[in-house]
């Protein structure tokens, strides 16, 4: 297993570095669907916090949104992780990233949607299932997830 220190979490900061995070979305996410380019952003990304994590090599291996739907209720949404590099703890690195936003947006609760497969992930980082959401591309179905939103101590 690779060790964490040889990655960075970092917001997308310029031109060229949104149009990579979006680029690997879309091949994670939506290409394997045959989904066409700009069906990974949706109407919510310019009041999102955007965050990839890089190699040392500055090569983007994960990334992930979140945005606040309440004041109370923030939702982590496109998360997707090198099909190499998953199982080193990128996954895990990403949502404690992404749910210090939320806790430092004053959010009581994150939600996310998660396909099948990924719930076990999500257990293991706290979340529950509350109930079967929908199906995307008519064949991957979703669990609605939910976690409270609790700032942990160090």
């Amino acid at each position: 297993m690779e060790k964490s220190h040889q990655y960075k979490v970092k917001t997308p900061e310029n031109e060229q570095e949104f149009l990579d995070y979006y680029a690997f979305r879309h091949k994670i996410l939506r290409e394997p669907w045959n989904q066409p380019p700009g069906s990974e952003k949706d109407e919510l990304e310019n009041i999102s916090v955007h965050r990839m994590i890089v190699d040392e090599n500055n090569v983007i291996v994960a990334v992930g949104r979140l945005h606040m739907n309440t004041e109370a209720e923030a939702q982590i949404r496109y998360v997707a992780v090198d099909e190499t590099r998953r199982k080193a703890g990128l996954g895990s690195m990403l949502l404690r990233d992404l749910e210090k936003y939320a806790q430092e947006g004053k959010a009581k609760e994150i939600m996310l949607v998660s396909r099948e497969g990924a719930p076990d992930f999500y257990i293991k980082n706290g979340y529950k299932i509350i109930k079967d959401a929908y199906t995307l591309f008519g064949t991957i179905k979703h669990k609605e997830m939910r976690k409270d939103c609790v700032i942990e101590a160090i």
